[in-house]
């Protein structure tokens, strides 16, 4: 369990709450439901689709540092609703599958009777062009309808430095850097759902390795709170295969 960001601190507790297991036992679960769709994916595959193929009507525009650029994700709360209390943020995996992920983590929560109080949020790091008014419809005042999502193409060869570069924090082709863009989701939903009390960002697989290398560097999270609200903020990280250290110590 990972809290925090440039100064967070990871460790396995010697004993875990009921909240603290049921949210691992949701990401478990996440976990296996995801292995079984990739099961049948072919390296390459993308799944990331603009309009959104299902939950249309949760599509949001999240405004990003440019006016001529937006973040698209699903939530399953509107913007504004005083009943959400906590909020999951789930990062999709490598083949950018955020609809599957936010379908099968709203039903984990549901299958825990939590959905009336806890947000869940999908973002993407698409491949292709993706203005608001095709996401969401443009109907957001803070947003252009011709805004662009950033995306990251997949005509470059390296992880690196191309389509999955995601990953790593690397710049979009429109140059937004993922961890920015991940940051201003946080401040989106805290700006967005008053009565909220504690965050969780989590991910699995690739979005496992993308929230291992974002709470460690990113500024959210410094002291395990987040920066605009001080909120309780917690990373889950999910059958990542590979780590990011800042020292030569390992565990």
């Amino acid at each position: 369990i990972c809290q925090g960001g440039r100064r967070h601190k990871c460790k396995v507790p010697d004993r875990c709450s009921a909240a603290q297991m049921w949210f691992v036992a949701m990401l478990v679960a996440l976990g296996l439901i995801a292995a079984a769709g990739l099961a049948t994916q072919n390296p390459g595959d993308s799944f990331f689709f603009c309009p959104p193929h299902r939950h249309q009507s949760q599509a949001y525009a999240v405004p990003l540092a440019s006016p001529d650029a937006f973040e698209p994700v699903l939530a399953s709360h509107p913007p504004g609703s005083e009943a959400v209390e906590q909020a999951i943020i789930v990062i999709h995996g490598a083949g950018r599958e955020n609809e599957g992920y936010y379908a099968d983590m709203v039903r984990l929560v549901g299958w825990q009777n939590k959905q009336e109080h806890t947000l869940v949020v999908a973002p993407s790091w698409g491949e292709k062009h993706c203005t608001a008014a095709d996401w969401s419809g443009g109907t957001s005042s803070q947003i252009r309808s011709d805004a662009q999502a950033p995306y990251w193409t997949v005509d470059r060869p390296f992880w690196t430095t191309g389509a999955r570069s995601w990953i790593f924090g690397g710049g979009s082709d429109q140059g937004a850097h993922s961890f920015e863009v991940l940051d201003s989701v946080v401040e989106w939903v805290q700006a967005n759902y008053p009565r909220l009390q504690r965050l969780v960002v989590t991910g699995f697989s690739a979005g496992g390795q993308y929230v291992q290398r974002w709470a460690a560097l990113s500024p959210e999270g410094a002291n395990g709170v987040t920066r605009s609200r001080g909120l309780p903020l917690r990373v889950i990280v999910g059958s990542a295969s590979t780590f990011v250290y800042l020292s030569e110590e390992r565990p």
